[in-house]
């Protein structure tokens, strides 16, 4: 494939905040790809943009467009993106793309994947991964709080998430969107405070206390199987970091101060007497120490690594080698490289750590991250219930598994 055209532009994320779309040309048509952008960020990401801003990486993206062409490279399997990161090295001497921006690289990595994809007459997924034949579960936050809402009054918890255990994509699809009409109905009922506020990621923005809002989901878990006949597993994303104080985690919906091993008595408590399924970021991004500990006391429960790992090897690693998790996130766009994140994808299989691909809470309508799910061979994704750019990526797995089942 040989590019005709590259343009870079600004656009709007879900938050109405800017970010970066990547348009490619080539002799069978012109696709596009844009970055969506955390709110609740790690501190150990690369920046989102280059250091000189948005514009510059925008400018600086129109530099390599206007190389790839002009230089004739050839680009035609996935491995061919190396040729591309060289090009920027030329330009970026930072080691880990911050000149650029992980945003942007993730943009425009993605958009000349489509663009191969279509040069080959295949679907994104397919190109990737001919043999891809299974569809990840899906993991849906229905009711939140912390950074990805404003309110006052508000769960310390950032996400509560669903996760029904079906076997095809549409009934896991299904099952979360009536469970969320399901709490909605519970939550009205009882949070007197909540006005129908949802979160930047169309969660519900409830003020309920943690041990409150795991019992209607208990509940609602009960509804669902009795109604559906499947059986609604839940958990967190605690994202700890956001209120951990220096050495305290600072609680403030029910007002209490944990040192780190109150916060793991407490987290054990919870795993325990609601029966969960999951839990992200339950101790601060460098505690490795202590998510180890929680790990070891639990039993069937994934111990997610997001802040702590940010889709990064060496922290990976550190990670495997503490055995401090189970499970990790893999957001392409924190560290932009679309290389480098399939590296930490590999060896998290490799070490039998499960890999959950997830969605920002400012998106996009872009739906790499679906074809980037099943090619992959990711058991799970986590994109959300509601909201135009969540359905965005759901409608794809649909659409992608039609397609498988064809």
């Amino acid at each position: 494939m040989k590019i005709e055209g590259l343009d870079a532009i600004k656009v709007l994320n879900s938050r109405s905040e800017e970010t970066i779309a990547v348009y490619v040309k080539t002799s069978k048509g012109r696709v596009s790809a844009a970055s969506p952008s955390g709110k609740s960020k790690g501190k150990y990401e690369i920046n989102q943009f280059s250091s000189k801003g948005i514009n510059f990486s925008i400018s600086f993206l129109s530099l390599i467009g206007k190389r790839l062409i002009d230089d004739k490279i050839v680009l035609e399997k996935f491995e061919d993106l190396e040729k591309v990161e060289n090009l920027i090295k030329e330009y970026d001497k930072s080691g880990n793309f911050e000149f650029l921006g992980g945003n942007a690289l993730f943009a425009l990595e993605s958009a000349l994947l489509k663009a191969m994809a279509l040069e080959n007459g295949a679907e994104l997924w397919k190109f990737l991964n001919p043999k891809a034949n299974a569809l990840p579960r899906s993991l849906g936050n229905a009711i939140g709080g912390g950074m990805h809402t404003q309110k006052d009054l508000k769960s310390d918890v950032q996400e509560f998430l669903l996760c029904p255990e079906t076997k095809n994509f549409y009934d896991s699809y299904f099952i979360n969107l009536q469970a969320y009409k399901e709490l909605k109905k519970k939550l009205i009922e009882y949070d007197k405070n909540w006005d129908g506020e949802l979160t930047d990621e169309k969660a519900m923005a409830s003020s309920l206390p943690t041990e409150y809002t795991f019992t209607l989901i208990r509940d609602v878990s009960k509804i669902i199987e009795k109604k559906y006949k499947f059986k609604l597993q839940y958990g967190m994303d605690m994202a700890a970091s956001t209120f951990f104080e220096g050495k305290t985690y600072v609680y403030r919906n029910l007002p209490k101060k944990l040192d780190s091993k109150k916060q793991l008595e407490y987290l054990s408590k919870l795993i325990k007497e609601h029966n969960l399924f999951y839990v992200e970021d339950p101790f601060q991004e460098d505690d490795f120490e202590s998510f180890s500990k929680l790990l070891k006391k639990t039993k069937n429960c994934l111990i997610v690594g997001d802040d702590l790992t940010v889709t990064n090897l060496e922290r990976l690693k550190k990670a495997v080698q503490m055995k401090s998790i189970n499970a990790i996130i893999i957001k392409p766009n924190q560290n932009g490289s679309l290389l480098r994140t399939k590296e930490v994808v590999d060896f998290a299989h490799k070490n039998k750590i499960i890999t959950i691909i997830s969605h920002r809470s400012g998106e996009t309508s872009d739906s790499t991250i679906s074809d980037l799910a099943v090619a992959w061979k990711i058991p799970f994704i986590k994109t959300g219930i509601l909201g135009r750019e969540r359905l965005a990526k759901l409608d794809r797995l649909m659409k992608i598994e039609r397609e498988i089942g064809a």
